[in-house]
This record gives structure tokens, sequence and C-alpha cells, in this order.
């Protein structure tokens, strides 16, 4: 349940730190602290793929009147995002067959 590169003590201090006059159960702590970090985590890690991917050109976003930016399959790529994620399960199982790469170790 850690974050990569993270352990759960230092989760907790963060939290902690940035809202000292917190206290709650471990339930509470678990449901509620951690939960919320790792959201904040998995927020900066898919907008970080999604730059990317329209950076690539795999995606094409458009942002609306409300100021939200939605995100949509480039169509025009399509076959080759097919083929690279082909290619990606293909390396995945090669990795774990072999192996060499547990399927939890990350793949930039």
């Amino acid at each position: 349940m850690e974050t990569p590169g993270r352990p759960i003590a230092d989760e907790i201090l963060a939290y902690l730190v940035k809202h000292p006059e917190a206290q709650d159960t471990l339930e509470g702590i678990t449901e509620w602290w951690l939960l919320e970090q790792r959201i904040r985590s998995a927020v900066a890690e898919v907008d970080g793929a999604l730059h990317n991917l329209v950076a690539d050109d795999l995606l094409v976003s458009r942002q609306c009147a409300d100021g939200r930016t939605y995100y949509g399959l480039n169509r025009a790529k399509e076959r080759e995002i097919r083929r690279h994620l082909r290619e990606a399960e293909l390396g995945r199982e090669t990795e774990t067959d072999t192996g060499s790469i547990k399927p939890s170790e990350g793949h930039e």
C-alpha cells in the first residue's frame, strides 16, 4: 500500500506537517490522510502523462469555456497506438516470464 519510493511513515509525517492540528484513528488516517496524498500524487502523474501524450500527438486536447481541458484519442494515430499497446503488453509478458523485472516495477 506504500507509495513507491516513499514509506507510509513519511506520508503520515508529511500530512501532519501540512495539517499540524490533525488527529485521527488508524482507519481515518488510512482512509483520508493517505488517500488524499495518493490522489495528489496520482493527479500530478496523470497530468505529466497527458502532457506527454498530447506532445507526442497521441491524444488531442481542447479547452472548454469552463476552463477545463478535455482529452481524447487522436483517431488519426489509432493504429499506431494499438501497435504500441500490443508491443508494450508483449514486453511486460516477456519481462515477467524471464523474471528480469517484476510487473509492479515502473515502465516509463
